[in-house]
């Protein structure tokens, strides 16, 4: 096949453990300070030419309104979006921004738009900020591992820095999802948010580690009273097993390291590895 009508890239998952809202009146500067981790679970998305614009999700025709979104900001062309999710819609797992960043890298490859990560990343994440998919996703996408937002924005347009990190095995549990859109259209909450982020974020960025990510995660998580009983349940059999966890933002996920086995209680426990790679083409 033609390497300009075909190309394919990989974007992580990505968990957002403390975020606070930004929205400004453009895209590329709007989004959340905060922090979250990235897995080497996420978005695989091939791209070629097609007779229409048409966007599948694991074999089956979707809407996709970021991606679709991010398709239209770089191209008029018509060209079909095959996306393999290997983590949950809604969940807390930046798949939203997963999908149209790894849309936009194998668009750039495939047209020969010959657009800088910076551009390609920029509508992936103008996407998210447009449909209130997400805020900070693909900024942490794009960098990988553990990604602290300074500044909120696009990526190469916010301030960000990172927790170094090995690629340490994240386990989690799914319960369900969580609207990003009614959360951000809620200003109490969003009130609520932002003043546990401020108050987190400055206590990680006291002591920058893995372990301190997952405390205070949990702690905003608390904070802002999004946990239902099966979220806080889980964290506390964890807790009691000797490890820790957190409740993925935004949805009813817990995410967890060395939860020996305590997990496997609540449902079906899926892991992926830290990934510290970031997007890219395959």
């Amino acid at each position: 096949m033609e390497r300009k009508n075909f190309a394919c890239a990989f974007a992580p998952a990505h968990i957002s453990g403390i975020f606070i809202i930004d929205i400004r009146k453009e895209a590329l500067f709007s989004g959340s300070a905060g922090c979250g981790v990235c897995l080497d679970d996420g978005a695989v998305t091939e791209v070629r030419s097609a007779e229409r614009t048409c966007v599948k999700i694991n074999g089956t025709i979707a809407e996709a309104p970021t991606t679709m979104t991010a398709v239209k900001l770089l191209t008029s062309q018509p060209i079909l979006v095959d996306t393999g999710l290997s983590i949950p819609e809604g969940s807390g797992f930046g798949a939203s921004g997963a999908g149209a960043f790894s849309t936009a890298l194998a668009l750039n490859e495939a047209l020969s738009l010959n657009l800088t990560l910076s551009e390609v990343a920029g509508a992936a994440h103008t996407a998210e900020v447009m449909n209130r998919t997400g805020l900070g996703d693909v900024t942490g996408q794009t960098f990988g591992g553990i990604v602290i937002r300074k500044k909120a924005g696009a990526p190469f347009t916010g301030r960000i820095d990172k927790i170094p990190c090995r690629d340490e095995l994240i386990s989690w549990v799914n319960f369900g999802g969580i609207s990003t859109r009614s959360i951000l259209s809620d200003d109490l909450k969003r009130k609520s948010i932002n003043s546990a982020g401020k108050a987190r974020l400055k206590e990680l960025l006291k002591f920058p580690t893995l372990e301190n990510f997952f405390q205070q995660s949990c702690a905003f998580a608390k904070e802002i009273e999004l946990m239902n009983s099966k979220v806080r349940d889980a964290i506390e059999a964890v807790e009691s097993a000797g490890g820790l966890a957190s409740q993925a933002m935004l949805g009813n996920t817990v995410f967890a390291i060395d939860d020996n086995g305590a997990l496997s209680e609540f449902g079906e426990v899926r892991k992926s590895r830290i990934n510290n790679s970031g997007a890219h083409l395959l």
